[in-house]
């Protein structure tokens, strides 16, 4: 009896630890946030993460990374990528306020966005800006 109890000990702790080394070896995946926003000065930029909001971004994340984009401006934008391994948008027809786009990064490489803007939204059109529009710019470095 003693013996038996042993066996089932032994095989139920076996089973935990082979649990928990798949758990251990599976990729985290992680989220990145790319806000845009209008702004007096270009009309447009984004950030990354809560960071300053710039017209062209370089950021680095590692693979398995899902980026989404959200849309605060005063007009729709449309996701493009313009290099790097051919990814699925979705949703990429930021067609309205806070619409928003994703996109999952799985493999390693470099990877180039940008936006085509829109004309502004009827309710924003005493919004005014100084200078040319920026041409938003997004190169991300997957590790």
């Amino acid at each position: 009896m003693r013996r038996k109890n042993k066996i089932r000990g032994a095989a139920l702790a076996l089973a935990a630890l082979a649990a928990l080394a798949v758990t251990s070896a599976a990729p985290a995946v992680g989220t990145g946030t790319i806000a845009i926003r209008h702004q007096m000065r270009g009309c447009h930029s984004w950030s990354f993460n809560s960071g300053p909001f710039k017209p062209s971004l370089s950021v680095s994340v590692k693979a398995g990374t899902v980026l989404r984009f959200t849309n605060n401006d005063v007009m729709p934008h449309k996701l493009i990528q313009t290099a790097g391994l051919k990814v699925r948008l979705s949703h990429p027809n930021m067609s309205k306020t806070a619409a928003s786009a994703s996109v999952t990064l799985t493999q390693k490489g470099v990877y180039r966005f940008t936006t085509k803007a829109g004309e502004d939204y009827p309710w924003a059109g005493s919004m005014k800006t100084v200078g040319e529009d920026n041409v938003l710019q997004l190169t991300v470095r997957v590790k």
